[in-house]
């Protein structure tokens, strides 16, 4: 019986290891298509703020925007970019009064700029001449959760003015849904703050445990470029 123990022992190890080593392997393998996920999410998401930049960027561009008597046309190209990209813009002045919403029709008064608990993208703009992303802030006007891309207007090397476009969370929401997701992975994108932009969880997982639910597992976090959100 000695005899046989030790000639099958070391099978037995062997396949303890085999087995031990496999999944070690798939667990290192879930772990890499988890990274990759959430690189590729923040990428998909910077490429997105990208091309909203660039589109204020031109919009900006038109000498309609700082002229008060044509701002009237003006807002008819910002509601092209609306049309483009899903999102309204906002024309302020350097004290983030709101001259222009294409949320609401032309000529209604306008309040002041919010701020957000978090970063405000229209003062950091404003003070570094250069595109800023800013965190969750309820819109005033769109009288929803909003984040502000904000787009200074340079006139002669200076700031003259500002350009905002501000998408409703819920359009990230939309884009996050597409995402296609393994059973029992959860996905979100997080502002500066910690605040939840979008955010799909397994469907075990309600809305008061969906943090809890996800510390069970492996976490994996990736940083946007352009914003100070991660996801």
């Amino acid at each position: 019986m000695r005899l046989i123990w030790l000639s099958v022992l070391p099978l037995i190890l062997l396949a303890a290891y085999l087995s031990f080593d496999s999944v070690r392997d798939d667990q290192s393998q879930r772990d890499q298509a988890a990274a990759n996920l959430a690189k590729n999410f923040a990428t998909a998401i910077d490429h997105e703020l990208t091309a909203r930049i660039q589109g204020l960027q031109l919009l900006a561009a038109s000498p309609q925007a700082d002229d008060a008597a044509r701002r009237e046309d003006f807002y008819q190209e910002a509601q092209a970019f609306n049309a483009s990209f899903g999102s309204h813009v906002i024309l302020t002045d350097l004290t983030l009064q709101m001259l222009i919403n294409t949320r609401v029709p032309w000529g209604t008064p306008l309040p002041v700029l919010p701020r957000p608990k978090g970063r405000a993208a229209a003062p950091i703009a404003i003070d570094t001449g250069q595109p800023a992303v800013g965190d969750i802030v309820f819109g005033p006007v769109a009288n929803e959760p909003i984040v502000a891309i904000a787009v200074p207007g340079q006139r002669h090397g200076k700031t003259a003015f500002l350009l905002l476009t501000t998408p409703a969370t819920s359009q990230f929401q939309q884009r996050l849904q597409r995402v296609a997701l393994p059973d029992g992975w959860a996905l979100t994108l997080l502002d500066g703050t910690g605040a939840v932009i979008a955010r799909r969880a397994p469907a075990s997982a309600d809305a008061a445990n969906a943090a809890s639910a996800a510390s069970v597992g492996a976490r994996f976090v990736a940083i946007s470029t352009l914003a100070p959100w991660s996801v």
